[in-house]
């Protein structure tokens, strides 16, 4: 009888922090540790992979339909997070392979929180002013003067489970008047998390500030552009916690240059990760972090245990994972994990 092999993607965080969520592993499966380049291409990448039973797999990289189809063993992918955008449902589905990902609710609070971290810093100079100091030009604050979120109109792209919290968090909290598009959410929850419902073009031409709670999706690549900057209120800020394709990053740049957007405070970018250099990161009115807003010690450890959970109810107790990304692979002839 062999042990399943489990391949551990570009995480450098799953089992660093809570070691029982490792030895949970370690005590029925052989385990692989995989570090790639965020870029490599699907053959390439097959190759690391290819014997793997399940593997736990990190934002990057992309695992498309070449990869997935030479990994013959394959059962199970579980996403340490919530976004599956970089994975190949399609593909996994026709060939059996379940993906799973972590519940939203494990980051709702982390990452709402984070978003409005962002907000903060963006709307009030917070990264500008600490870097002031550091450089010894006390003198710039006169030059760092910040709104205050009370009474600003700020506006919510996406109101499913983080995106109400935040929309919760500004208006209850802050007295913030939210405004929310989400044409998948029913029409009476927008009231119950404290916000208006209004067209996304609306949102755009009148919030003071805008946050991302919204997945990347073909509806919504590239959803803000040249027309969408260029309608928005002079200074308005942007957070995005989501995906840097949601925006289009010429226009991004240049509305950054050029007005009428004011800071661009962002936990994420296409391509990521970056360094210094990128275009953005040259920037005085941008903030970028580097993708931390599930990084709460109480997430990493819901976002480690639902891998494990995952894990076990399909190599030991023959069953299917919790969360599917592609639920329609139970419906197929989906792979069953054997031990002979």
């Amino acid at each position: 009888m062999r042990r399943p092999l489990i391949s551990i993607l570009n995480s450098s965080t799953f089992g660093k922090h809570f070691a029982d969520h490792m030895s949970t592993l370690e005590a029925f499966a052989d385990i692989k540790h995989i570090t790639v380049p965020a870029d490599i291409d699907g053959d390439a990448l097959a190759e690391y992979l290819k014997d793997a039973d399940g593997i736990i797999a990190s934002v990057t990289p992309k695992i498309p339909r070449a990869t997935l189809e030479k990994c013959k063993n394959l059962v199970l992918l579980v996403r340490h997070g919530i976004g599956c955008d970089n994975v190949d449902l399609e593909a996994a589905t026709e060939l059996g392979i379940m993906v799973s990902r972590v519940k939203g609710i494990i980051e709702k609070e982390a990452v709402a929180e984070y978003a409005v971290s962002l907000l903060m810093a963006g709307s009030r100079k917070l990264v500008s002013g600490s870097r002031a100091v550091r450089n010894s030009d006390w003198s710039k604050r006169a030059g760092m003067i910040g709104m205050e979120i009370k009474g600003k109109t700020i506006g919510i792209i996406g109101l499913g489970n983080i995106g109400s919290r935040s929309s919760e968090i500004l208006a209850k909290g802050f007295g913030a008047n939210v405004v929310a598009s989400d044409p998948y959410i029913a029409k009476e929850r927008f009231a119950q998390f404290g916000a208006k419902e209004v067209s996304l073009d609306e949102l755009i031409k009148t919030s003071s500030a805008i946050l991302f709670h919204c997945p990347l999706t073909d509806e919504t690549k590239r959803m803000l552009g040249k027309a969408q900057f260029d309608s928005m209120q002079k200074d308005a800020v942007l957070v995005n916690t989501c995906r840097g394709e949601l925006v289009d990053e010429d226009a991004l740049y240049a509305a950054l240059q050029n007005g009428p957007l004011g800071v661009y405070a962002t936990d994420v970018v296409e391509g990521e990760p970056i360094d210094g250099n990128h275009r953005l990161a040259k920037l005085e009115n941008t903030i970028i972090t580097p993708h931390l807003g599930g990084y709460s010690w109480e997430s990493l450890h819901g976002m480690g245990q639902t891998c494990v959970d995952d894990a076990v109810s399909v190599f030991q107790n023959n069953g299917v994972a919790g969360e599917l990304a592609n639920p329609e692979v139970l419906q197929t002839k989906r792979r069953v994990w054997s031990s002979h």
